[in-house]
């Protein structure tokens, strides 16, 4: 993407965080592209955060023929962790994998340590913006904003027997609860 990207990209963004983002570099190999999180805080009520990604756009994937993707992810939470997780899935993934709706990322480990168990990042359609925000155009082309839904690592059987969608909407959980208890199967 070019400076211009860049640009309009965060001037985006910042229709929705009024400017008010914290920025993190995520760090990335010497010759690979930079890896950026954007966190807004208490954007759905005190003590949430809402984070983007940049990065992912300026790789490559051949399933990507009518736009790029970049992520979103939104807790009810005050913790940086999960925008920086956000991130580093970015910069494990660019490139190879498709972050298509469905795909998950298992970190091996809790996420946010202090606060969940929670350990695998799940992508979809985003639920929690507006749809006409999601799609942003720019010089360098399209990019598709995708939603990071954090999850349980013994949650990965229901969603494998639900799909994404079943999963997501099951009643009266909210995924944005890092304390939320994991799902069961039957």
């Amino acid at each position: 993407m070019s400076d211009d990207s860049m640009r309009l990209y965060l001037d985006h963004l910042s229709e929705w965080t009024n400017g008010d983002a914290e920025i993190h570099t995520v760090p990335v190999d010497d010759d690979a592209a930079p890896v950026f999180t954007f966190t807004c805080r208490d954007p759905f009520g005190a003590d949430t955060i809402a984070g983007f990604t940049y990065g992912l756009s300026l790789a490559s994937h051949p399933e990507w023929r009518t736009a790029k993707p970049e992520l979103f992810i939104s807790m009810d939470s005050d913790r940086v962790d999960w925008t920086l997780a956000a991130g580093s899935v970015v910069k494990a993934g660019r490139g190879r994998e498709r972050f298509s709706e469905g795909d998950v990322f298992d970190f091996g480990g809790p996420i946010s340590p202090d606060e969940s168990e929670m350990s695998v990042l799940l992508v979809f359609l985003v639920t929690d913006l507006d749809p006409d925000f999601t799609h942003i155009e720019l010089p360098d082309g399209p990019v598709n904003l995708i939603q990071l839904y954090p999850m349980y690592e013994s949650e990965l059987p229901l969603l494998e027997e639900q799909g994404p969608e079943g999963f997501l909407t099951t009643e009266n959980v909210n995924f944005r609860d890092p304390r939320r208890s994991p799902l069961r199967m039957g």
